[in-house]
């Protein structure tokens, strides 16, 4: 398993592609571009430059830091896995706004939840170990964050 780390690091350094790619998103986000191709051409940057970074570079900024992210997990089919899950996260005070199970295959399930980081105590990378941490949960990584 490949264990992903965040690093903050200053834009003067990274290529140019990543602001673009953060531009792009920017754009589509708040409605100036209504396509991706749209938003590409308008922040200069190419399709497939966007789709290879669009889930690896965000924007941090002290207004926007930790809003809401995203993670995916693989939870084992026993019980009191998933209250373990979501007692975790409010024990750091993280808050949950959308949970999503799907019925187990194989004896796992996956699930996809929201949380709402303003307050909460610990980074995502801390959370993802704390997760990880719990008996049942099998894998855990962040597929977005606002």
């Amino acid at each position: 398993m490949v264990n992903k780390k965040m690093f903050i690091v200053d834009s003067n350094i990274l290529p140019k592609a990543y602001e673009k790619v953060i531009e792009a998103k920017l754009l589509l986000r708040t409605g100036d571009a209504a396509t991706i191709q749209e938003a590409c051409r308008m922040a200069g940057v190419s399709r497939s430059a966007f789709y290879k970074y669009k889930d690896s570079v965000f924007d941090y900024t002290a207004q926007e830091r930790g809003r809401t992210v995203t993670l995916f997990m693989i939870l084992k089919h026993i019980p009191g896995v998933l209250s373990d899950i979501i007692n975790k996260i409010a024990s750091v005070k993280g808050n949950i706004i959308t949970i999503n199970q799907n019925i187990p295959v194989m004896d796992s399930a996956s699930l996809t939840a929201s949380i709402d980081t303003k307050i909460m105590e610990i980074n995502p990378e801390e959370l993802i170990e704390l997760l990880l941490s719990c008996k049942g949960c099998k894998k855990v990584e962040i597929i977005g964050m606002e």
